[in-house]
């Protein structure tokens, strides 16, 4: 089977096409074929070294895949050969022909959902633990996402808009403003241009926003405390753009009358919890394949274009999601 390995961090020329016999699944794993593998800011973290749940090296890129099993291993009673699933776990290995896997990885899937589609389900799943999870509390009445025309930030606008949340999304260029409004935000901010505090406080007509998804961070990351509402929060899901050059709670403090809050969340706070990370994943399944949710696909390439694949991402030119085809 073909597979795509890295050997050393660095960019997209490091990703090789190699050869691998096809793996037998060992006791409580399925062999699964490959119908449509995700492609994902993760994969770019793991490639360049910084990605602090990389597997040691070589190793094969990828946390998102869809198809059917090949072949059930000893100790598994409740899947069969054929089987439309899900695979999603974190430590890389998705980008290949074949998987051999856990069943703790493996989410059954309805016959009606498009097996491309499934690979966005993993930013879902992120987007539905961001907004009811890590947030908590009631559902917000208005909520900002930075980088949204990426595939977790239009899962984070679609499932916004599938709960009646107002959802403004920050993207970096106007052809991006046309595209996540045309998705479904509710406004769109050009923060290569516009002053996005100024443009959020005017959306909301002075009020704010009750909860930021924010993946930038960056120096002046404090200052996004002032586009939020009375007991609003920022939720940090990465920091692309670096750390605040500020103290954050000396900025909370001097705020206090707001009783805001930051909150840093990765999914990998369920790593020792198997049954709740799994019936996430089953609950956002579930929602997908009855509620009107729709990812955009912006490309798809062969599993051998994979290095292009990771071109495209580094450019920061996609719209949707990127996805790999066997």
């Amino acid at each position: 089977m073909r597979a795509i390995q890295f050997s050393a961090p660095g960019g997209p020329e490091v990703l090789e096409v190699i050869e691998l016999p096809i793996p037998e699944p060992g006791f409580g794993e399925v062999l699964v074929r490959a119908h449509s593998i995700g492609v994902g800011k993760p994969d770019v973290l793991m490639r360049k070294g910084v990605y602090r749940w990389s597997p040691p090296l070589p190793a094969i890129l990828g946390n998102e895949m869809s198809g059917h099993i090949e072949k059930i291993g000893r100790g598994i009673k409740n899947l069969e050969v054929g089987q439309p699933v899900l695979v999603f776990g974190t430590g890389g290995g998705r980008y290949a022909e074949f998987n051999s896997v856990s069943t703790s990885l493996v989410t059954p899937l309805p016959n009606n959902i498009d097996l491309e589609d499934a690979v966005s389900i993993p930013n879902y799943v992120i987007a539905w633990s961001l907004l009811f999870e890590a947030f908590g509390g009631k559902k917000p009445e208005y909520a900002y996402v930075n980088g949204a025309a990426g595939g977790l930030g239009t899962a984070i606008i679609d499932l916004c808009r599938s709960e009646d949340i107002s959802i403004f999304a920050g993207v970096s260029s106007e052809k991006k403003c046309k595209f996540v409004t045309e998705y479904g935000a509710s406004s769109a901010i050009n923060y290569s241009k516009d002053e996005v505090i100024s443009r959020v406080i005017e959306l909301t007509e002075g009020r704010g926003v009750d909860v930021v998804f924010d993946q930038l961070v960056g120096p002046n990351f404090v200052n996004t405390l002032d586009m939020l509402a009375p007991l609003g929060m920022i939720i940090s899901y990465n920091a692309l753009a670096g750390l605040p050059e500020k103290e954050l709670f000396s900025e909370l403090r001097a705020r206090a009358g707001k009783s805001l809050a930051v909150r840093c969340f990765s999914w990998h706070c369920y790593d020792n919890d198997i049954e709740k990370r799994r019936k996430i994943v089953q609950n956002v399944v579930d929602q997908f394949s009855v509620r009107n949710l729709k990812p955009p696909i912006f490309k798809r390439l062969p599993l051998s274009e994979a290095r292009l694949a990771h071109e495209i991402i580094d450019s920061r030119e996609v719209m949707g999601k990127l996805v790999l085809k066997p």
